[in-house]
């Protein structure tokens, strides 16, 4: 699905973004775009950047 329709950033862009380590809208903005356009997406990304960093990350290091 699509989350931000300027950049056409999808939700498993963002998903694989989180996995490898991005942990704000900023940090989407930088690496996809999200949010750099009209900003409407911003909310949506932060929420899925959210549920996405709930759960452990692949190759993230458990102590």
């Amino acid at each position: 699905m699509y989350i931000c329709l300027c950049n056409a950033v999808t939700d498993k862009a963002i998903k694989d973004c989180a996995e490898e380590g991005a942990r704000s809208v900023e940090d989407l903005t930088a690496q996809l775009g999200v949010a750099s356009g009209c900003g409407r997406c911003r909310e949506c990304a932060m929420d899925l950047l959210r549920e996405v960093c709930k759960a452990p990350c692949a190759g993230a290091v458990q102590a």
